[in-house]
């Protein structure tokens, strides 16, 4: 049996009062930045303070609420996720993992249990990304794992990152100093909702995460030649969107067929001129592979390159292929993993190990702590959509965990 109980109705009530801020009948859209977000912020802050936590907002403009601890000299252990969604999105991918640790400071407040270690909640910034096209931005911050591209970004509006950082209560000129050294946290646990299948298909309320996929993004330009689409013979066309079809297929098979890696998918496809009676003379194509194995990867992008390499030659025309950013995929260590799944079974709670195919705030934070992660059912495998949904009973069971999962580590560490 747990030690102590969390409160089932006050951590879906919280969900919900959130899951208001931004809502629509197209789903969520408490995009980073903008108003919307800035009222979940406040709200977060306000739950925060009535949990007894100290609150404040470091420059990079994460919300960082703190419990002192019995000992103040041993480092922090910290909980949280982020409260911005994708447009349209869903209300507790992210949400869940924020509600959920103050549900965790609550119910120890109640039951009168200081722990050994300082405690953190933190909401972390722009963990999607849709905005500046940068994601992790609050976790990268802190980890020291900011880029200059990342501070000279712009948004679809040519908006630069600064004034929007100052809006939540940061500051990109003091950026540095939201970088927290190794050994300032003792961990860093994360609550989410599954974003896939797998637990919503077995019935196990518990996922025990083993590592956090990896991902490689590229670009593909190809160029043909354009020409009268009623004037040209099939046999001398130089079609780029054929070729870019072909592309996309085997790219599909990757995957699907060769197993190179765990996904691959094609997201976004461009012709050019893009007119019905013209031959398209240039085309583009933006691909991803994610696994969780950095070798995978390597050998997605060699697989990739010989296949186009092959396509420039059979359709005669000029293919570049452009490598964006890499993310490395991040273990989750044997010993966190144990300690999690200890934490579901003190709870009474059937668990299985599962790869997060999602990026997430602890894959930068495991760049300065060693991190942990619970996943909890997602109906239908269903998430970044209005129609993301888990039980009232799967929330309050993920919280259960990571109160027990808290409880075991401040003992033992």
């Amino acid at each position: 049996m747990p030690r102590y109980s969390i409160n089932e109705s006050r951590i879906n009530q919280t969900l919900q009062e959130l899951g208001h801020l931004g809502e629509s009948p197209e789903g969520m859209d408490r995009v980073a930045y903008s108003p919307e977000d800035i009222a979940g912020r406040d709200y977060t802050i306000k739950l925060m303070q009535e949990a007894g936590l100290e609150t404040r907002i470091d420059a990079a403009g994460n919300i960082i609420g703190r419990r002192a601890g019995s000992d103040d000299n041993l480092p922090a252990i910290a909980l949280g996720s982020h409260t911005d969604t994708v447009p349209k999105g869903g209300k507790y991918d992210g949400a869940l993992g924020v509600m959920g640790a103050i549900e965790v400071i609550r119910t120890l407040e109640e039951q009168g249990h200081r722990t050994r270690h300082p405690l953190e909640v933190i909401d972390f910034t722009n963990e999607e990304g849709t905005r500046f096209h940068r994601w992790l931005v609050g976790s990268r911050s802190m980890s020291g794992l900011l880029e200059q591209e990342d501070l000279d970004a712009l948004d679809d509006d040519g908006l630069s990152l600064g004034p929007c950082i100052a809006d939540i209560g940061g500051d990109l000129s003091r950026i540095g100093e939201a970088v927290r050294s190794p050994g300032e946290l003792a961990a860093y646990f994360e609550l989410h909702i599954e974003q896939g299948p797998y637990l919503h298909q077995s019935g196990n309320p518990i996922g025990v995460v083993t590592g956090i996929t990896g991902r490689a993004v590229f670009e593909v330009e190809i160029e043909g030649k354009a020409n009268h689409a009623g004037t040209t013979p099939m046999s001398t066309r130089r079609d780029a969107l054929v070729s870019a079809s072909k592309l996309v297929l085997n790219i599909q098979k990757m995957a699907a067929e060769q197993e190179i890696c765990r996904v691959s998918t094609v997201g976004s496809i461009k012709a050019i001129p893009n007119a019905v009676n013209v031959i398209p003379g240039h085309a583009s194509i933006g691909l991803e592979f994610r696994d969780t194995d950095m070798e995978a990867l390597a050998a997605a992008e060699q697989e990739l390159r010989r296949i186009t390499d092959q396509a420039a030659v059979d359709d005669i025309v000029d293919i570049d292929v452009i490598r964006h950013r890499f993310t490395s995929a991040v273990p989750i260590t044997a010993d966190m993993q144990a300690l999690v799944a200890e934490a579901a079974e003190n709870c009474g709670m059937a668990w299985e190990p599962l790869a997060s195919g999602a990026g997430h705030d602890a894959q930068a934070v495991a760049n300065i702590a060693p991190v942990a992660m619970i996943f909890v059912p997602s109906i239908d495998g269903i998430s970044h959509a209005i129609e993301e949904y888990s039980t009232p009973q799967d929330c309050a069971n993920g919280v259960q965990v990571l109160l027990e999962l808290l409880l075991l580590a401040d003992d033992r560490s």
